[in-house]
């Protein structure tokens, strides 16, 4: 069964992301958590400045570049990909297990000067955006409602700037990626696509044990 990837996952399913990403990351900050939904509806900001040329440095480039640094340290990630967000519109990829399934560099640059196509509304963010915090508030009681409140007016949360990951989390995450349009991404690598992480309720719950 394919994922619908152009439809709205229900808050069950959202709230089964939330919760593993929640699990799975313990170093994350309020700022972590904002940036994850952000890229996962509006993917990765960063690719337009390819697409408007003010980017001097080739975007394959840099790529390829992650790609030999993390070769020369011998570590990359387990993963080819995890979902990003709660939109189900962007995934992350990981470049250099991306690189190792024999997938083209080209195709990955490709697909992300294509994926702002693919952005979604800010309304959208701003509903998901409540979710979280609940969700939060209730997996990590050291974090308050008044340090989420704190945070929203620190970035003027109604202008929705794209923020960079805290220190420790990117310490805990260092594995190069880029975040591209799901449904682009498994339309041409359909072998990579698993039904049971964005629709875990859909009778595929033994894949995610």
């Amino acid at each position: 069964m394919q994922t619908e990837r152009e439809s709205i996952l229900t808050n069950k399913e959202k709230l089964f992301l939330l919760t593993k990403f929640v699990e799975d990351h313990p170093e994350a900050e309020i700022q972590d958590f904002y940036k994850w939904l952000y890229y996962g509806e509006f993917g990765m900001e960063e690719s337009s400045l390819i697409m408007t040329g003010r980017q001097s440095i080739p975007e394959l480039h840099i790529v390829l570049s992650e790609i030999k640094k993390e070769e020369s340290e011998t570590r990359e990630s387990e993963l080819i990909w995890e979902p990003m967000g709660l939109a189900a519109r962007f995934v992350k990829v990981y470049v250099t297990k991306y690189y190792h399934m024999d997938c083209p560099v080209k195709r990955l640059v490709n697909l992300l000067e294509r994926s702002p196509a693919f952005r979604g509304a800010r309304m959208s963010f701003k509903l998901d955006w409540n979710l979280l915090k609940e969700t939060v508030l209730e997996l990590r009681p050291e974090l308050g409602r008044r340090d989420f409140i704190n945070f929203e007016e620190r970035i003027n949360f109604h202008q929705l700037p794209a923020l960079p990951y805290t220190e420790g989390y990117a310490d805990k995450n260092p594995f190069a990626y880029r975040v591209v349009s799901q449904k682009l991404f498994f339309d041409y690598f359909p072998e990579f696509e698993d039904n049971s992480v964005f629709h875990p309720f859909s009778g595929n719950e033994s894949i995610i044990g």
